[in-house]
This record gives structure tokens, sequence and C-alpha cells, in this order.
């Protein structure tokens, strides 16, 4: 027998097979319907927890705003405490770098005619500005005052930065 005449034998047969093996199998129940009342009680529960998380969520979104308004104010605080600690660094340093000077330097400044003495006060800072800062830190404030004046007469700039300098230098009383 050829290959032809097997396949016209077993086509049919394998065929009914399946035909067999369909209709053993047990049938299966319908599809039960939607149940109306399970279903609103599912979505019911999901709504009263969605809710519930919003609820939460809003408390979460307060009680953030709340830090956020705590750590901009301490962020003010110490960016300011920074501030006053670099300054006070700065005045330290200062006063650390200023040469000291003899004593009589300045005893003969503040003995000087305030004309002649604000001259050599100005050549002096031309020269050295850290020596006449410190010369007019340590003068006394009255005979200082009078040598700036003078100085302010021939060269503000100079004073106005001899000013500010010694003030950001002087150690408080």
């Amino acid at each position: 027998m050829n290959s032809r005449a097997w396949l016209w034998i077993l086509v049919p047969l394998v065929l009914s097979a399946g035909v067999l093996w369909l209709s053993a199998q047990e049938p299966k129940a319908p599809p039960q319907g939607i149940k109306l009342t399970e279903l609103s009680e599912k979505v019911q529960f999901r709504e009263k927890a969605a809710l519930q998380k919003e609820q939460e969520l809003l408390q979460l979104e307060q009680r953030l705003a709340t830090l956020q308004g705590t750590l901009d104010r301490d962020r003010t605080d110490i960016q300011t405490r920074e501030k006053i600690l670099q300054d006070g660094i700065a005045k330290f340093e200062a006063e650390r770098t200023r040469p000291t000077l003899d004593p009589q330097l300045t005893r003969t400044y503040e003995a000087m005619d305030p004309v002649p003495g604000s001259r050599a006060l100005k050549e002096l800072a031309q020269r050295n500005q850290e020596v006449a800062v410190s010369l007019l830190a340590s003068m006394q404030p009255k005979k200082a005052a009078k040598l700036m004046d003078q100085l302010a007469t021939l060269d503000a700039p100079l004073a106005g930065k001899l000013s500010e300098r010694v003030g950001l230098t002087k150690p408080k009383v």
C-alpha cells in the first residue's frame, strides 16, 4: 500500500477520535450573572478607601508645609548666624594681623599739629596702610578725629578707607 491509501484511512479515524474526545468532556456551567449588590459593595469599599487615602494625603501635605516653613526659618537663621560668624572671623583676622606699633609712634602722632600730622599720615598710608590703620586704632579718639578731619580735606577717599579699616579692626570696648 502506498502512502496515499494510508492517508485516506488515517484521516477519518483521527477526526472521529477527536469528535469522541470532545463529546466526552463535561459541559462547562454557563457563566453566572453579575451580582449587583456584591459589585456595589466593592465599589463603596474602594470609594471609602480612596477618601481615607485622600484625607491622609491632605494631612501629610499640611505637615509638609509646616515642616517646610520651619526649615525655611531655620535656613535663614543659619545664614544670619553664618554672616555674623564670618564678620567676626574677618574682624579677628584683621586684629590678629594688625602690626604692633611702638607706643612712642602713637604718642608722636597724637602730639603733632593736625595739618602736618595728616600729611604724614597720608604718606604713611600710601607706603603701608596696615601701619596707618594700627596707628589710628591705637590713638585717643579725639586726637585721631582731628587728624582724620585734616586728612579728609587732603584725600577724602583715603580718609574713608582708613576709617573703614579702623572700624572693622578695632575691638569693641
